[in-house]
């Protein structure tokens, strides 16, 4: 079974009783198909934009667990359901667990030169201790 959360705006012209009823034949709908974890009314809120000329909607989020294959039986029933306005389905991915790094070596003791794993040769001081004669300013032309 995995993990799915389901959001979805009953219409908002209806009484709060209705709505509330639209959204326990929902929950009960997906209750025979799996596992409801949470309930989350919002209420009544403003919508965004409209939605077929209407400006307000009842919201709820459902957290459950389900087949995936029930999913698609979820949402054929919220399709049929004229007093859903709005909805989606979302998978929830499981919690990750934080992987340890492993401690990296010291470091070779200091003034060694360092060394790149895979390479052979070792990285050296950019900077030259060698005296480099300048040119002369005009050379003389050789005749």
């Amino acid at each position: 079974m995995r993990e799915f959360e389901l959001m979805f705006i009953v219409d908002g012209t209806m009484p709060e009783e209705d709505a509330t009823a639209v959204a326990t034949s929902v929950e009960s709908f997906i209750s025979s198909r799996g596992h409801i974890l949470k309930v989350d009314p919002w209420g009544r809120r403003r919508m965004a934009y409209p939605i077929n000329k209407k400006q307000d909607g009842y919201y709820w989020v459902v957290s459950f667990e389900c087949e995936p294959g029930e999913v698609d039986v979820l949402k054929q029933h919220l399709r049929v359901n004229e007093n859903v306005i709005r909805w989606m389905v979302t998978r929830q991915e499981g919690k990750k667990t934080a992987v340890p790094v492993e401690a990296t070596p010291p470091q070779e003791a200091a003034g060694q030169p360092e060394t790149v794993p895979g390479i052979s040769a070792t990285i050296e001081s950019p900077v030259s201790t060698e005296s480099v004669a300048e040119p002369e300013a005009n050379p003389a032309p050789e005749a």
